[in-house]
């Protein structure tokens, strides 16, 4: 008699670098679904290693500070952090900014790191969600695990303190509700549509209409044949549901303590980050990471492919439209990339075939579903975090940022200027200084300043970003904006020194405080 372990496996599967791709079509072998599980931890961890800083980001000073800034005073309408105190401010993550100092007031530096554990899971759990929307009994736990595993890989690098993870859930939510509404006809499913939207609008408002976009794919047929089996009458009874709940979806962006000046955020925000070219994560993809995006787009397509080619099954209508519209949004701005890597694993999770596998890991307890999901998801940061430490000298990023900046914003404390005018050579530290309390020009979110539109008003990051254009032009800027303080680098004090007539005041290990000589 033949065992499982001694069945005769088809030829594809013999060859060791095509077994890794074909193992989602593996039924039998009980070390097959082990090593699905092993490739879901090692994805999902190599994603947030690669993000590089543990839960530190370099918005995330400014995200605390909006934090606090809500928490003891109420939702700021002006822009708090600045000099001048007219400019209007939308904090477009101000709930997420209320959990994350939430985080923070409970554990210090270790509760970001808690934080961003449990947006992980947050994400894990809505992957799983939008994925058994295809069907219930398609989906082992090795493989629905294998599958989110593949969406961590692209998601986990941007899985930190920053509010994208809620746009993650978001998305997946909104494609997992609209694939149960397809599947099953009970239009009740698109009432969470609008509550989803309130969620989006209030944890980041610049993504928001990516649900809208998203469940709007779901407008068209599975199956472009369909146009032509189906009668126009047909065609406007099924996607009539669907359309009530865009609109609704629409109205409910204006639930917000901004109202309409927080649903349009993502409309007026648009292109200020992509001024001048300087943010990286704002560039194309091929330019943003010197071809290493290359790796991304393959881990992406491949499992698609193969699933496409093996299984024979083609990707629906909707899902095809999103994948392609997240790769050209990732060709387009690098930071898209969670985007793309979330709709590949859905794409090919969508072409599984069905199994009728009966052992307990394809149909578990929920509890022990979302323990095992859960337990995937924090592999990533723990290992992320841990890694950070160890290469650090024992210290999170946080604690670094900390420690070599913090002596000298004591010195501009205790400079005897009331509301000193900092110039930071690294943008990073003014997100600092608006933690440490002391007001900034212009920092990282150029959304927040960008006012091209408002006449006779100029954009203080604007202004910087022309002035770093060259070095006679970074001259002229720094010359003409009588900064009372220089942040700058051990490595470019000299010219400072001697081309503004400027004395150094204080030091760190990396950074250097200079002040006007006379």
């Amino acid at each position: 008699m033949t065992t499982e372990s001694e069945a005769p496996l088809a030829w594809p599967f013999r060859i060791p670098v095509l077994r890794v791709f074909l193992l989602q079509f593996v039924q039998t072998r009980k070390r097959d679904r082990l090593l699905l599980i092993l490739l879901a931890c090692i994805m999902s961890t190599a994603g947030f290693l690669m993000q590089g800083n543990g839960s530190y980001d370099s918005d995330g000073w400014f995200l605390l500070a909006s934090g606090r800034e809500i928490v003891e005073h109420g939702i700021p309408y002006a822009n708090p952090w600045s000099f001048s105190s007219y400019r209007p401010i939308v904090v477009q993550q101000w709930l997420h900014d209320v959990l994350l100092y939430g985080s923070y007031t409970l554990a210090g530096y270790a509760g970001t790191i808690l934080y961003q554990a449990i947006l992980a899971v947050l994400v894990a759990l809505s992957i799983a969600f939008a994925i058994r929307g295809f069907d219930d009994k398609r989906f082992a736990m090795p493989r629905l695990l294998f599958c989110i595993g593949l969406a961590l890989f692209g998601a986990g690098i941007y899985i930190s303190v920053r509010p994208t993870a809620w746009s993650m859930a978001c998305m997946c939510l909104t494609v997992g509700v609209c694939t149960r509404w397809r599947r099953t006809g009970d239009w009740r499913y698109l009432i969470a549509l609008p509550a989803i939207t309130v969620l989006h609008v209030n944890m980041q408002s610049a993504m928001w209409l990516l649900d809208v976009f998203l469940a709007g794919c779901f407008l068209l047929p599975d199956d472009l044949s369909e146009f032509k089996t189906a009668t126009p009458e047909e065609m406007l009874s099924d996607i009539f549901p669907l359309s009530i709940a865009l609109i609704a979806m629409l109205v409910a962006s204006f639930v917000n303590p901004y109202g309409a000046d927080g649903a349009r955020y993502v409309i007026t925000s648009m292109g200020a980050a992509s001024y001048g070219n300087v943010i990286s994560e704002m560039k194309p993809a091929f330019e943003a990471t010197k071809g290493f995006c290359i790796v991304f787009f393959a881990v992406g397509f491949i499992p698609v492919a193969t699933a496409a080619a093996i299984g024979r099954r083609r990707i629906g209508l909707p899902l095809l439209v999103i994948v392609l519209a997240t790769f050209i949004a990732t060709m387009l701005h690098w930071r898209n990339v969670w985007t793309f890597s979330i709709a590949c694993a859905l794409a090919f999770a969508s072409m599984l075939p069905k199994t009728e596998d009966p052992s307990p890991l394809k149909s578990p307890e929920t509890t022990k579903s979302i323990a095992l999901i859960a337990l995937l998801a924090v592999i990533g940061p723990l290992a992320a975090n841990c890694y950070v430490y160890a290469t650090n000298g024992g210290h999170s990023c946080w604690v670094s940022s900390e420690c070599s900046a913090d002596s000298l914003v004591k010195e501009i404390d205790e400079g005897g200027f009331y509301d000193p005018v900092v110039y930071a050579e690294d943008p990073v530290i003014y997100s600092y200084l608006e933690w440490k309390g002391i007001k900034v020009p212009f920092d990282l979110r150029p959304e927040l300043w960008d006012e091209k539109g408002v006449m006779g008003v100029t954009s203080p990051y604007r202004d910087y970003v022309d002035g770093m254009q060259s070095k006679k032009a970074k001259l002229s800027y720094l010359t003409s904006s009588h900064f009372d303080y220089y942040i700058v680098s051990k490595d470019s004090v000299h010219w400072y020194k001697e081309n503004l007539n400027l004395k150094v005041v204080g030091a760190t290990d990396t950074l250097v405080l200079l002040e006007n000589a006379g």
